[in-house]
């Protein structure tokens, strides 16, 4: 089986350059896995589904996956909108994913981050997928999401400065105030039956 989504060129195969709206993201145990949409196919990025595996090595992981099940790609946005320009990763195809899941020693091993991985790839998002097409956020609303986020931590915390500016502006405005009639209108000696202050 050929890769559908790769063009030929004239120096060989292009890696695809996928775009935001082509990745969603699954998220398990603070493990993220991007999924990638090449023509209604979902791809897993290598390197994510390994550490959901607890695999350190992900080259000797896919190394023995067909050809057909594994490619590079251009990714242009990062999960965590991080800068650092377009780089390559490796993805694997669907039975690739399922492929690396099954071999794994780790996932197995009744109590690990993989085997719970593992069992809720199997118990929960495989059967969604089936039922309703799709598992997991769309990058494109995550990352809408997150700009709208830290802007608003950036909005708030600029806020928290001006306000602490405020209390401090309005001491000092107090202080002057004090300062102006205690100079230009010293206190008056008592009226007659009143207390000095």
């Amino acid at each position: 089986m050929k890769n559908k989504n790769m063009t030929i060129t004239g120096q060989g195969f292009a890696h695809p350059e996928i775009s935001k709206n082509d990745i969603s993201i699954i998220r398990f145990d603070g493990v993220q896995v991007r999924i990638i949409n090449i023509n209604n196919e979902p791809w897993f990025v290598a390197t994510d589904l390994c550490g959901a595996l607890e695999q350190s090595n992900t080259a000797k992981a896919v190394k023995n996956l067909d050809e057909e099940e594994k490619m590079t790609v251009t990714l242009s946005y990062s999960h965590n909108l991080s800068r650092g320009g377009a780089r390559k990763l490796i993805i694997i195809s669907e039975s690739g994913f399922y492929k690396l899941i099954t071999r794994s020693r780790k996932a197995a091993t009744s109590g690990t981050l993989a085997h719970r991985f593992s069992n809720w790839v199997f118990r929960d998002v495989i059967p969604s997928i089936r039922k309703t097409g799709s598992y997991g956020v769309p990058f494109g609303l995550l990352n809408d999401y997150t700009l709208r986020s830290n802007e608003y931590l950036k909005i708030s915390s600029q806020r928290g400065r001006d306000l602490q500016s405020c209390k401090a502006e309005k001491t000092s405005l107090e202080i002057e105030e004090k300062q102006l009639w205690d100079k230009y209108q010293p206190q008056l000696p008592a009226m007659a039956g009143e207390e000095p202050q």
